[in-house]
């Protein structure tokens, strides 16, 4: 497979696991966009949380949705011939497609062997601990809500690019994708973000919370209203300053909860 192509669609799916709820895709012709496709999917299955607050797709937008027998023949459309692009397609997204009733036998590129065959061979620039597409998001400044299909599309479009162009570089700048108008409800409030998160990483975090009108800040101090903490580390210097400040220590769950009100 030629991995430098210039022609080419990038599709990603999110899923319950097993079933289809959102497909996305970008059909790119001499490496600009010039398509894309999004739907939700109905999978005939209630979402559990532990799916809607990683994707932020809840039932009721699949509920509304059509069912994958009547979404895949236009994504298959808007497909055509063309060699699929997407992060670990070959393990994940195809393979769900296949056990859906659509094997696609279009070329596929993956572009997280592609950024691993670079990683093993010391070609990045910088140090990267993986190349799992949220640190790759993160090693290239790209801002953009993460787990939404077209989202991802996006991202993977401009890792896929920078891999293409030789750029194994760190990013110095933010390529920003957030909206202009963000979400308010958590407008005002101060977090501070501390441990790791089985659920996201803290980059992903921070841009959640920015896109929903908050600030996160790198140390505790009086004005601090929430300690976020990852549950998967025992207690910081972040937490006694919070406990000594009377700041709120909450974790992926209340931060979730706060999303809702």
């Amino acid at each position: 497979m030629d991995s430098k192509l210039h022609d080419y669609t990038v599709f990603d799916l999110e899923t319950t696991g097993k079933k289809i709820i959102q497909i996305g895709a970008l059909k790119v012709r001499d490496d600009q966009t010039v398509a894309k496709f999004s739907t939700y999917v109905n999978p005939l299955e209630k979402i559990n949380d532990y799916v809607s607050h990683l994707t932020g797709i809840s039932n009721y937008q699949t509920d509304a949705a059509p069912l994958i027998d009547e979404v895949m023949p236009d994504f298959l459309d808007f497909v055509g011939d063309d060699t699929l692009v997407g992060h670990n397609i070959l393990s994940f997204d195809c393979n769900v497609l296949a056990d859906n009733g659509y094997p696609v036998a279009n070329p596929k590129l993956d572009t997280l062997l592609l950024a691993n065959s670079y990683k093993k061979r010391g070609l990045f620039a910088d140090p990267i601990p993986n190349v799992r597409l949220s640190t790759l998001k993160e090693y290239y400044g790209i801002n953009i809500n993460f787990h939404i299909a077209i989202s991802d599309c996006i991202t993977n479009n401009i890792v896929y690019q920078k891999l293409l162009d030789g750029d194994l570089a760190k990013a110095t700048e933010i390529i920003d994708f957030t909206p202009k108008q963000v979400d308010s409800r958590l407008a005002g409030q101060r977090f501070v973000i501390t441990g790791q998160f089985r659920q996201a990483t803290r980059y992903e975090l921070t841009s959640l919370i920015q896109s929903h009108g908050g600030k996160v800040t790198g140390s505790v101090s009086g004005v601090t209203d929430y300690l976020l903490k990852g549950e998967l580390d025992h207690v910081t210097g972040k937490c006694k300053k919070a406990a000594e400040k009377g700041t709120a220590v909450i974790g992926y769950e209340d931060l979730m909860l706060l999303l809702q009100k």
